[in-house]
């Protein structure tokens, strides 16, 4: 009976409780505040990295008299939701403005993005509804072109992108990309090829400055961390961790040559090796070779690659199954044929050309006469032609040369002035002249898929650079001009980024 009581009190206490607080409705005073609904924003958008993107919200305050401009807080933040599925990360912050009017140096990626105004008045934080971002790489496929402005090395990029007419000129595009490299001393070398290092990576791009050295950047964001210096492609830490090449050399995919002053290094792929010890050394001697800053790659591991001893001023063919280097074969030297192992001259130039089935073309100064020679010979070490160089005009001041793919012209730049020289004619014709511009860099580039017959001019003015492509017509035909681009750092060096 008591159990009863107490249960009975407990719900007459409970029925109680619950007509007071219903009979308690409008005991309270409830007052409006400041909301924000923001418009002018759309559910979606495509940009291209490094481009300038701009959203320009209304806020739309219930309850502001506009008299506080400085009233509130703004953050976008983007996240992209398939990386977020893999791991934890954080989201980034891509703008503190109450409007977005900025560069774009997002990863390409879907992202969505989240727009948050707070009151500060309030405290209170009204965050939109999300929209998409589509960032588009505009780094796909193109010229890179590293060279210096106000003496500080940057990357600049011709953006050749799929379904777009107009190639894109994206100046300093590692800070576009948003690439955490930093460049710094002078310009020096950019090289694109296929399979740079032992790992699954398939693409290498690398860029080196005189003081910040060789780094290979990331072949799709050109995103860099530390461990991407060549330092670290290096057997035992052969490197420290800001060398620098002077350039490098890729006969085939998978095999590279580095030359950094007066050595040479190599990597290949296919037995593991990575670089390590220098390769400018000959089997029969102790001491290394000082290698001229030349290297005709004669098909690589398919054939016999070839240095330049510059003290002894003698040719030698690299062996990549030994790391080292013979004694070339033994030839009588004449007024046709020179002794590879006696030359009497200093290298001025040396490159593999895919000129008739990739001929080696070298050209030397004689020492004693002062006359220039040059010297062209085959996969098999086969010389198939040496004579001097004859009216050739200034060919003692060059600078930069080049070798025609279709037609094996030495093409060679004094000043602001392109000379094409034919060796079948033994004389030189003036092909551009550029006045008080200088030429800054020629050549050929042979990974460039449709564009590797055309001759690649950069020049400069004394305030930007230009690279240009030409096609080369046979029988000594004028140059013709294809492309310009404009706008440029003043270029030291060229590369494709290919696709």
């Amino acid at each position: 009976m008591l159990k009863k009581i107490k249960t009975l009190c407990a719900l007459l206490a409970l029925l109680f409780t619950c007509w007071s607080c219903s009979n308690d409705e409008g005991n309270y005073t409830y007052n409006a505040i400041n909301e924000i609904k923001a418009t002018g924003i759309e559910a979606s958008y495509t940009v291209y990295t490094g481009e300038n993107f701009k959203i320009t919200p209304s806020l739309n305050p219930t309850l502001d008299d506009g008299s506080n401009p400085n009233r509130y807080a703004y953050e976008w933040v983007a996240l992209n939701p398939l990386l977020q599925t893999i791991v934890t990360i954080k989201p980034t912050v891509i703008a503190t403005t109450k409007d977005f009017d900025a560069v774009v140096k997002l990863p390409p990626a879907k992202y969505n993005v989240y727009y948050s105004v707070k009151d500060l008045v309030t405290g209170v934080t009204w965050q939109q509804p999300s929209f998409v971002l589509n960032v588009v790489s505009s780094i796909y496929e193109g010229w890179l072109v590293i060279g210096d402005v106000d003496g500080k090395a940057r990357l600049d990029m011709v953006s050749i992108i799929p379904g777009v007419a107009t190639p894109r000129i994206i100046n300093d595009v590692l800070d576009t990309a948003g690439s955490t490299l930093k460049l710094s001393g002078k310009a020096v070398d950019v090289e694109c090829f296929n399979t740079p290092v032992t790992s699954p990576l398939m693409y290498g791009i690398y860029v080196t400055a005189s003081e910040s050295g060789t780094s290979r950047i990331d072949e799709n964001s050109f995103g860099w961390t530390q461990s991407q210096n060549i330092a670290y492609e290096t057997v035992g830490g052969a490197f420290d961790t800001n060398f620098g090449v002077d350039f490098m050399k890729s006969p085939t995919s998978g095999e590279n040559f580095i030359y950094s002053k007066g050595n040479i290094y190599f990597y290949y792929r296919t037995n593991q090796i990575k670089y390590g010890l220098p390769q400018n050394k000959v089997d029969t001697e102790t001491k290394n070779f000082y290698a001229a800053p030349f290297i005709a790659e004669n098909a690589g591991t398919l054939g016999s690659p070839i240095f330049y001893d510059k003290e002894a001023r003698r040719f030698l063919r690299y062996n990549a199954s030994k790391n080292v280097c013979s004694i070339m074969p033994p030839v009588v030297g004449s007024a046709t044929v020179l002794d590879w192992n006696n030359t009497n001259c200093d290298l001025v130039y040396m490159t593999t050309s895919a000129f008739n089935a990739n001929e080696n073309f070298a050209v030397l100064k004689n020492i004693s006469t002062g006359k220039f020679h040059l010297l062209r010979f085959n996969k098999a070490l086969t010389q198939t032609y040496y004579k001097e160089i004859l009216n050739a005009p200034d060919i003692d001041k060059a600078t930069k040369f080049a070798v025609s793919p279709d037609s094996g012209y030495l093409f060679y730049a004094v000043g602001g002035k392109l000379y094409e020289y034919d060796n079948g004619t033994q004389s030189a014709k003036l092909m551009l002249d550029k006045g008080t511009e200088q030429i800054t860099y020629i050549d050929f580039n042979s990974k460039s898929k449709t564009f590797a017959k055309k001759l690649i001019v950069g020049s400069y003015n004394g305030t930007a650079g230009k690279l240009e492509l030409f096609t080369v017509p046979p029988v000594n035909g004028n140059l013709i001009l294809d492309n310009t681009y404009t706008g440029l750092c003043k270029i030291v060096d060229v590369a494709y980024r290919l696709r």
